[in-house]
């Protein structure tokens, strides 16, 4: 009889330095080191099975995941650079055809995890009222006009959860929801942008039509995301059913670039814990 499992992941990793990380800036083998570290502590207190995702990755990145995924079922697929669309799409139909669990994860390589995030993720993911979650407070929802909309908050299992209008591609959710909504996930792989494709789906502020034109003389990168929003998913804005994507708050993750570390955790001390000797 096939093992079960908790959840499936799906873990894509590549080689090189995305943006601007907030340790070992220009070093892309210590800092994915730092981040699986730190998901296998977290990890192991579930029972996970994961898709590795090696995009053009040395074999050295091959031996990190094996000395330190210690009991945690794996396997590998080696890809030879083929990008991040390409990759998320991989992401979506490993964990789609996969019979491991019906709770899936995906997960990017710069993230940083706190110890319980994956028993707290499992814990909120079958609460009816969810769609989605994500393990990371993302501190541009407290202080952007994109995310200037009246917050509500769950309770799940004694944890404060966040509805949020997007986040990045790093979430949980289920086989189920997943297969109901992949047409939008899809337009990720052709160039929408995921703001674009979250606000779709979680439709808020999706009709600020003010906020809108406001950025469209102010700030041109947030009002392309409506330009994308529009061209890739109107339908769906008009028409789909709205998604409900939660976040932890406090965080349970974190992105690694320096200027959107997640609010009210010293994450530089949490760092620290994983210096070499």
């Amino acid at each position: 009889m096939e093992t079960k499992y908790d959840l499936a992941i799906a873990y894509r990793i590549y080689p090189k330095v995305s943006k601007v990380p907030a340790i070992h800036t220009d070093n892309k083998y210590e800092l994915s080191r730092v981040c699986l570290e730190s998901f296998y502590n977290s990890v192991k207190h579930v029972k996970a099975y994961i898709y590795i995702i090696l995009d053009g990755c040395p074999d050295e990145y091959k031996e990190l995941f094996e000395k330190t995924l210690i009991g945690i079922d794996y396997e590998f697929i080696d890809k030879d650079g083929v990008g991040n669309a390409q990759t998320f799409s991989l992401q979506m139909d490993l964990l789609l055809n996969q019979d491991k669990s019906e709770i899936i994860y995906f997960a990017e390589d710069d993230y940083y995890y706190l110890e319980n995030a994956f028993t707290e993720l499992i814990k909120a993911v079958n609460d009816p009222r969810v769609d989605f979650l994500t393990p990371y407070d993302h501190p541009d929802t407290y202080n952007t006009d994109f995310h200037n909309y009246k917050k509500e908050y769950l309770e799940i299992a004694g944890r404060k959860w966040g509805i949020m209008s997007s986040t990045t591609m790093t979430f949980m959710t289920t086989k189920k929801i997943l297969r109901e909504t992949k047409h939008i996930f899809d337009t990720y792989t052709i160039r929408n942008y995921d703001a674009s494709l979250w606000l779709s789906l979680t439709k808020l502020n999706a009709f600020n039509f003010a906020l809108m034109i406001k950025f469209m003389f102010t700030n041109i990168p947030y009002f392309k995301i409506y330009l994308k929003l529009i061209y890739f998913t109107l339908s769906q804005v008009l028409f789909g059913k709205k998604r409900i994507l939660v976040q932890a708050v406090p965080a349970l993750a974190t992105h690694m670039e320096v200027a959107f570390l997640s609010h009210n955790i010293d994450w530089y001390k949490e760092f620290e814990k994983h210096e070499t000797k």
